[in-house]
Formats: structure tokens, sequence, C-alpha cells
């Protein structure tokens, strides 16, 4: 074909993509705009790498959340393939929500996950200022190495009274640490206009798990984490309490990134 016709047609087919991107854009502003919010349209070339613009977009606009759907692949796939929420999580600098597909509990409290770090305070203080007045369950997820340990349980069981006495003093300090870690998370969430309560959940699973379920039961509307901001690499090949959030909750997770360290 003559070098114009093809030319002609590159331009064509763009065109229709442009068309067909303003539409698609158009459509959820429509979408947000029917549920309160002031959305405005915006339309950008990926080039191969939709998180890379979605980032340079919150950034030029100084997003303070950036809100994604997922397509619910599945956590290898994710993992593995590496997708569009997967690669926000793991390389953005500011909030995330992933909200997945299905029924949302929208009547449900926020469940926020609280361990005392920075980056937990700092998903408190993010909460607070994104949902102000809402119902709140901050949740300390711990596990106790005497009970999910096979040394522990020996050291437990032993015929010796002064190493059981021992064990059952360090049993109780470590319950009593929890309950104090929820309160101090629930004072703060007080502190920050919530209407919070908490509860402390002892278990051998991964923290995530133990989330995921203490929200199913709880009916959470959303689930709030702290990120630690380890970095891509760590999240994939070690898991994290965000990523394993992500890839497994059935209802929408808040990545709330830790604040970055004062300079010296």
């Amino acid at each position: 074909m003559p070098p114009d016709v093809i030319q002609q047609g590159i331009e064509d087919l763009e065109q229709e993509l442009v068309e067909t991107a303003r539409s698609v854009a158009a459509d959820g502003v429509r979408l947000g705009r029917a549920v309160g919010l002031a959305a405005e349209p915006a339309i950008v070339a990926a080039g191969g790498q939709a998180w890379m613009q979605i980032l340079r977009v919150a950034d030029e606009h100084e997003a303070e959340v950036v809100v994604c759907g997922s397509r619910g692949r599945g956590a290898v796939t994710r993992s593995v393939l590496g997708s569009t929420s997967s690669s926000l999580l793991h390389h953005a600098d500011r909030a995330v929500l992933v909200v997945p597909g299905g029924e949302a509990e929208l009547d449900g409290p926020a469940l926020i996950a609280y361990d005392g770090s920075p980056a937990a305070r700092e998903a408190i203080a993010a909460v607070g200022r994104l949902l102000p007045g809402r119902a709140a369950l901050v949740v300390h997820a711990w596990e106790s190495p005497l009970r999910h340990s096979v040394a522990g349980r020996a050291m437990s069981g032993g015929p010796f009274p002064e190493i059981r006495e021992f064990t059952d003093d360090l049993e109780a300090w470590l319950s009593e640490g929890a309950d104090a870690t929820v309160q101090e998370g629930v004072e703060l969430a007080q502190g920050g206009g919530l209407d919070a309560g908490g509860e402390a959940v002892e278990s051998a699973t991964a923290a995530w798990r133990v989330l995921t379920a203490t929200a199913e039961t709880r009916r959470a509307s959303v689930v709030v984490v702290g990120s630690q901001g380890h970095g891509s690499v760590a999240s994939v090949l070690l898991g994290s309490v965000s990523a394993g959030l992500v890839h497994h909750a059935d209802r929408p997770v808040l990545v709330i990134k830790a604040p970055k360290p004062s300079p010296a």
C-alpha cells in the first residue's frame, strides 16, 4: 500500500482510539458525579505501562488517593504477571484504594489494621481525614510464640513448675501488650474524629488472613492498612500484609503509605 494510505489508516485508528477513550472517561465522570464526586475527565496514552501514567497524573494533580478496580485474576497471576492494581500498590508514594468486583458492604465499619508502627498510625490519621465521623474497628493481629511453636508448647507443658509459671506470665504479658496496642489505636482513632472500637485477634495464621476473616465477620466496608514501603521486590517475593489483603480480600482495601522519615 502507498505510504500515504498507511499513514492515513494509522491516523484514523488513533483518532478512533482517542474517541473511545473520551467516551470511557465521560462515562466515568457521569458515574462519579452521580455519587457526589466533583469529577472531571482526563485521557492519557498509557504507552504499555498504564500504572506509570496513572501515577504521573496523580503527581500532577497532587492526588491524595489513587483508586482502581481489581479484575480478580487471583494472587498467583497478579504476583507473577503483575496488574495495574499490584503495580500501583508497589510503586505509588501515596494512598491506593483497590476495589474488587461484586457487591460492596457500604454500611459497615472501616477496619483498620494497627500494630503501633508509623505506617499504622498514618493509616488511622488518613481514615480520619478521608472518612470523618466513620465507624471504625481497630484490629491488632498477634501470635503467641508459646502456643504456636513446638518449643513453646514443650516449655509450657514441661515438668518444672518454675518454667510453667514463667510461660504463664509471658503469655499474660503478650496478651496484655496486644490489648494495650489496640487501646492505643482506638484512642488515636477517636482523637481523629472516628467512632472507634477495637479488637485484638490472636492467631497463628498470616496477619492478612486474620484481617480478611475479621472484615468478613464484622461486615467491614473497607480494610485499611499501612504500608512500610519495603519496595516492590520485597512485597512480591516476601509477601506483606497489604499485598495479601489486596490479592485476597473480597472488599475494598485502602493502603496508606508510611510517612517519609525526616531528613537528619
